[in-house]
């Protein structure tokens, strides 16, 4: 018995220092004193809005720092760059929403009308029921401020169900007082 008892307290030594040493791995903090992660853990994102009548909101950042969290990349054309923008809603229920900008990287309301060509994009999905996706008919977004370490604005308008989901439950959907603060992201991962 004093054989097995000593044989287990073994194994959960071992097994303790093997756990605390692959999380410090697997964090990143392998010779680095904090990494992207634990940076960021203390910035919280934070967005709302209104979609037909029902508020949502959201701003927690995942693990790879994805979501509610902003990038900036250069524009197709090379002429300068673009905000890029992920607002995941908390789920209610089995409902989730997502929010995808790509606007010009500077302050100023952005009008996006009729899925027309200008050089920025602004999606809706509802993930959970349906799975619809929906494009911007008619949004605007007020970037109020950029600076180093995060971004605020504004956004508003009317969304139409996107060609690739033709069998979403509702045909147009209305986003109204849209607001976010998120900061920008300091992982080592980028959206496409």
């Amino acid at each position: 018995m004093k054989h097995l008892l000593f044989v287990i307290s073994i194994l959960l030594i071992a097994t303790t220092t093997a756990c605390n040493s692959n999380n410090s791995k697997a964090s990143g903090n392998a010779g680095n004193s904090e990494s992207a992660s634990s940076k960021n853990s203390s910035a919280q994102g934070s967005f709302s809005a209104t979609i037909d009548g029902e508020a949502i909101s959201g701003g927690a950042i995942d693990e790879l720092q994805l979501q509610n969290t902003a990038f900036i990349y250069p524009t197709a054309d090379n002429s300068g760059k673009r905000l890029l923008f992920f607002l995941y809603s908390d789920k209610k229920g089995d409902m989730a929403y997502s929010f995808r900008f790509s606007v010009p990287d500077k302050t100023g309301a952005f009008t996006k009308k009729d899925r027309d060509d200008q050089p920025f994009d602004i999606t809706l999905d509802f993930q959970g029921g349906d799975n619809s996706r929906y494009g911007a008919e008619d949004v605007t977004v007020n970037i109020i401020s950029v600076n180093d370490k995060n971004i605020t604005g504004t956004f508003s308008g009317k969304f139409l169900l996107g060609v690739d989901t033709p069998n979403g439950t509702k045909k147009e959907v209305t986003v109204t007082d849209g607001k976010f603060d998120i900061p920008f992201s300091t992982g080592n991962i980028k959206p496409e």
